[in-house]
């Protein structure tokens, strides 16, 4: 599965700790020579992987300058990556149960409490497990499931 090269699927990631500290410069420029641009952004490009404090600093005031949004919240960090996920699935860049899990493991590190909407990806991986012989029943259930995410806004 390749990372989404947008600003807020980047986002998503670094709130849900998916991506460590010293991707960040490497993105930013990747980010830039897409167009997007900012002050923090340029010189988080800049960055050497050891200057985490830094990092950190940069790019949570590069996303403040570019979007003029708060910080993501874990919920929606976790709706997007669902939808980058379920993208990916479709695409068949990653297997429909790899993908399910992708999530079912974002979910349990987000640890957001009475957070279900993605309860669908995670009881047909779960039981997927448990059933291998229901396996293209539940690789069905979890496609749907991405292309219903895929389609959301």
């Amino acid at each position: 599965m390749t990372k989404s090269l947008d600003l807020e699927g980047i986002e998503a990631l670094w709130v849900l700790e998916l991506i460590s500290t010293d991707e960040l410069p490497e993105l930013a420029m990747q980010v830039m020579a897409q167009g997007l641009e900012s002050k923090s952004l340029v010189e988080l490009a800049g960055c050497s992987p050891s200057e985490s404090d830094d990092i950190r600093r940069l790019f949570n005031q590069s996303l403040r300058e570019i979007t003029g949004k708060r910080r993501m919240l874990k919920t929606d960090a976790l709706r997007r990556y669902a939808k980058q996920i379920s993208t990916s699935i479709l695409a068949t860049d990653v297997s429909p149960f790899d993908g399910a899990k992708l999530i079912w493991r974002a979910t349990l590190k987000a640890g957001v409490q009475g957070f279900h909407e993605l309860d669908g990806f995670i009881y047909a991986a779960s039981e997927m497990e448990d059933r291998p012989k229901e396996k293209g029943f539940f690789e069905k259930a979890i496609q749907e499931e991405a292309k219903r995410w895929s389609e959301r806004d």
